[in-house]
């Protein structure tokens, strides 16, 4: 029995992939999903709004975060260097600005560490935050993501709990080890779904509505109101008609009359 058991088990965990100690942590997948529009993005009427450093005013500027390209080593060259501090000591911060200055409900942020310099030596941008403010590009700041950067080049995504927020800041802390400078190639940000919320509640309403139909036709079904419904659907069988029951004994003709009805 105990081997059936353990065999069972094992083939449990097997489809299940489950494990015996606790599981390691990892990034959660978002409870809410995320748009497809980057709201800092120049083309969509993002801007840069403020920063505290930036090595040059031509090829490592802000503004190469929100352009929507980042550098790909191909000649003829396309897409930019990306934005890099003037030094190694951080932190250093850039504010970012929706189009119209509006406040949206953001959850996702994207940040893209592809930049000329070869990835071992350590530029790239490693430790961060993001801060939200509703109210100036001076804050008040709320803190919604402490996040670290693998040292690839590659697109990384990042979730954290919706919030509402008129200006971003991105707060780089420290990079993969270079005394040089900081370096990142793109930085977006996502609106967070509103319809998902909406649709949940549409499919409760509608759960609750099937359930009321239910008892209604029971209780139609105990008042004998349902007969109106035997009648066969199309393409379905009519029901089998009644049979009369078979102890019921025919009339004999030249039955008497009762003798009330005799006449004298």
């Amino acid at each position: 029995m105990r081997k059936r058991m353990a065999l069972l088990t094992l083939l449990f965990c097997g489809v299940a992939h489950c494990q015996t100690t606790a599981p390691p942590v990892t990034s959660s997948k978002p409870v809410i999903l995320s748009g497809t529009v980057n709201l800092v993005g120049r083309a969509n009427g993002g801007t840069v709004v403020s920063f505290t450093s930036q090595f040059d005013d031509e090829n490592w500027t802000a503004a190469n975060l929100i352009d929507g390209t980042v550098w790909d080593g191909r000649q003829p060259r396309t897409g930019s260097n990306g934005w890099a501090s003037k030094n190694a000591k951080g932190p250093h911060e850039i504010v970012f600005a929706f189009k119209g200055r509006e406040t949206k409900l953001i959850n996702k942020v994207v940040l893209d560490p592809t930049i000329p310099d070869p990835v071992f030596i350590g530029r790239a941008a490693r430790d961060f935050e993001v801060w939200v403010s509703t109210q100036t590009q001076d804050g008040p700041w709320k803190l919604v993501l402490v996040g670290t950067l693998r040292n690839e080049k590659k697109r990384q995504e990042f979730y954290f709990s919706p919030a509402e927020a008129r200006f971003v800041k991105l707060r780089i802390l420290r990079n993969h080890g270079s005394d040089l400078y900081m370096a990142l190639g793109e930085f977006e940000v996502y609106e967070a779904a509103h319809g998902i919320a909406s649709l949940d509640q549409l499919i409760a309403r509608l759960e609750q509505l099937l359930i009321d139909l239910k008892k209604y036709r029971d209780q139609l079904a105990e008042q004998g109101l349902l007969a109106v419904t035997a009648t066969a659907s199309p393409g379905e069988p009519a029901p089998p008609a009644k049979e009369e029951p078979e102890n019921k004994a025919p009339q004999k003709e030249g039955t008497e009359k009762p003798k009330g009805d005799e006449k004298s």
